[in-house]
């Protein structure tokens, strides 16, 4: 991975930055720990141009302990430095914590629940970090407006996703 990196890297001179994302560590999957990206990075010879993308629902899948905030961005800033912190994909899982399954969830109906996510988006050292979500459809419709929502008013409805159908 990091000689692909370092060909695109060197046949590109903008400011494009490159975000490795954190894995459910299903199958061959690289990057499902702090230590496997870290290793990636510091192959890559414009290290500069190398961010991460933090995804809660592939932290939990892959065993990280997404509750535990801060003691989770103390190890990815021991083992990759919070500078490199630059997109974070807020999903809550299907599955339990360590299942290596990789299967999105809507805000607050899955195994991490509203209440960590919630904490994901006003914990401080996070605020100025751009947050996406990647949750799934209800039927055909897509239910980002109403999970934004109860992430800023700080109040989950459970019966949400009923309503949008």
């Amino acid at each position: 991975m990091a000689l692909a990196l370092n060909e695109i890297l060197s046949q590109d001179d903008t400011n494009v930055k490159i975000c490795l994302e954190t894995m459910a560590g299903k199958g061959h999957e690289l990057g499902r720990s702090f230590e496997e990206l870290s290793a990636i990075i510091e192959r890559v010879e414009k290290k500069d141009r190398i961010g991460v993308c933090l995804d809660t629902c592939h932290l939990n899948d892959a065993g990280y302990d997404v509750r535990d905030i801060k003691g989770l961005l103390q190890k990815f800033d021991a083992i990759i430095g919070l500078s490199r912190l630059k997109v974070i994909h807020l999903n809550d899982s299907k599955n339990e914590r360590g299942s290596h399954k990789d299967r999105h969830e809507n805000i607050g109906l899955g195994t991490i629940g509203f209440e960590t996510l919630e904490q994901w988006v006003r914990e401080p050292r996070l605020t100025v970090i751009p947050k996406i979500l990647e949750t799934p459809a209800v039927g055909d419709l897509l239910p980002y407006k109403k999970e934004i929502e109860m992430l800023r008013g700080d109040s989950f409805d459970c019966k949400w996703r009923d309503d949008l159908l």
